[in-house]
């Protein structure tokens, strides 16, 4: 009896996930808990382990191709058995498709296939030298019919990109087009593209195209995020002056009672924009192209560098929890997402995110947008200024740089710059984040 390896459910959001890599190829033998392939969801990268002892019966999912949560990845069991060759050929029955070529355009287009959850299409091609008829040249040079196979995500890259499948070499099973095929076709031009046409947009599908994992994801985030939201940013500082005598009051007292919670500026900094979207709660929006949403809670996305990324995890309800408990739960947060052990729940939900770049020396900066939330802060490295004193005497005052970006469709610039001028009387006030 063999056993399914399915796509996971990384978080209550999770609909899809890509097959990273496949650690184990058919044929090789595996043991229970053993890594077998490596999936990726919008936000995290996961190992998924083998369900039983065995070997690896079958593939149905190629590396880099997206797949539903609950389906079937690969089956794993002892021999071959009419199980697995039921899949199988659920998998890869030929469909018979007309192919037809346009005279303007010169390339293939292939009817959709009438079997619903076909992962590898299979069409049929014909090489004549009947002008009367329209076909697609086979890879030889026979007026034989051939069979050509390929991947749904190889397909669609295809057509994108103007190939003709038929002159593209594959490496999978059976011959099977897969999409490093594609790519390789399109950096050795090995595809023939149909003159005159014109290589389809950059769509989100295809962006970060030749970038794995996470970077792949950040990739499409961002673009996603610049393409679906107008984006302005607004600057100013603000004197943190008492915001640094009232950490080291509080440090102090910390220290004394025995406590290990750090308050860093980071933390206060997050209380602040709490308590000022609690305030003022137009910010606190979140705006998917379709529905506006204004939550009451106030969760605070923390941007956490890695080496290969970022990540953003989230302080629920920060509104409502102390100073030294958002410090802890930073700390912990940002630990764990460097050691990539966080949830998928804990990265989700944020209503407004904060990106603190001043421990690289950067002042202003311009955050790009944590969609679907409408605002996000940058936070720049401390300086020096000298100001006048209420007495007229000069005295040397730390001011932190903030960069405010937001959504221009939901927030308008004046809304943006009424709630700068909040966050900086609860930063140049900071007893008024314990009050």
């Amino acid at each position: 009896m063999s056993k399914e390896i399915v796509m996971p459910k990384l978080g209550m959001t999770m609909t899809e996930g890509t097959v990273e890599v496949w650690d184990k190829q058919v044929g090789e033998t595996v043991k229970k808990g053993e890594t077998v392939c490596t999936i990726s969801s919008e936000k995290l990268t996961q190992d998924v382990e083998s369900p039983g002892d065995g070997v690896v019966l079958k593939i149905l999912v190629d590396e880099g191709s997206l797949a539903k949560v609950g389906e079937v990845l690969a089956l794993v069991g002892e021999e071959e058995t009419e199980e697995t060759q039921q899949v199988s050929s659920e998998m890869e029955v030929p469909v018979e498709a007309a192919v037809n070529q346009s005279a303007e355009e010169g390339v293939s287009e292939i009817d959709q296939a009438a079997s619903a959850g076909i992962k590898a299409d299979i069409f049929e091609i014909t090489d004549t030298s009947d002008k009367s008829r329209q076909g697609v040249p086979s890879r030889s040079a026979s007026k034989e019919i051939g069979r050509l196979f390929i991947t749904p995500l190889a397909k669609k890259m295809a057509k994108e990109k103007g190939l003709d499948m038929s002159q593209i070499h594959g490496t999978g099973g059976n011959g099977r087009i897969t999409k490093y095929d594609v790519l390789t076709a399109v950096q050795s031009q090995a595809a023939l593209v149909p003159s005159g046409q014109k290589i389809a947009p950059q769509t989100q599908e295809t962006v970060g195209e030749g970038l794995s994992g996470m970077r792949k994801v950040i990739a499409q985030n961002m673009r996603r995020s610049l393409s679906q939201t107008a984006q302005l940013t607004l600057h100013r500082k603000v004197d943190v002056e008492k915001l640094m005598e009232f950490r080291s009051m509080l440090k102090k007292e910390l220290a004394d009672s025995g406590s290990h919670t750090k308050i860093t500026i980071t933390a206060l900094l997050a209380k602040a924009v709490a308590q000022a979207l609690k305030e003022d709660h137009r910010l606190n929006t979140r705006y998917d192209g379709q529905q506006l949403e204004q939550p009451k809670e106030v969760h605070i996305g923390i941007a956490t560098a890695l080496d290969e990324g970022l990540v953003v995890p989230v302080i629920q309800n920060a509104d409502t929890k102390s100073i030294g408990k958002i410090a802890d739960e930073i700390k912990d947060l940002s630990e764990r997402g460097r050691q990539g052990t966080l949830s998928a729940d804990e990265m989700h939900g944020s209503t407004f995110s904060i990106t603190n770049m001043g421990g690289g020396g950067v002042e202003y900066f311009t955050p790009i947008l944590n969609n679907p939330e409408v605002a996000i802060l940058g936070v720049g490295a401390l300086q020096k200024e000298l100001k006048l004193d209420e007495e007229g005497n000069v005295k040397e005052h730390s001011m932190i740089p903030l960069s405010l970006s937001f959504d221009h469709q939901i927030i308008d610039g004046s809304v943006a710059g009424e709630f700068l001028i909040t966050l900086a009387r609860y930063i140049e006030h900071p007893y008024l984040l314990v009050l």
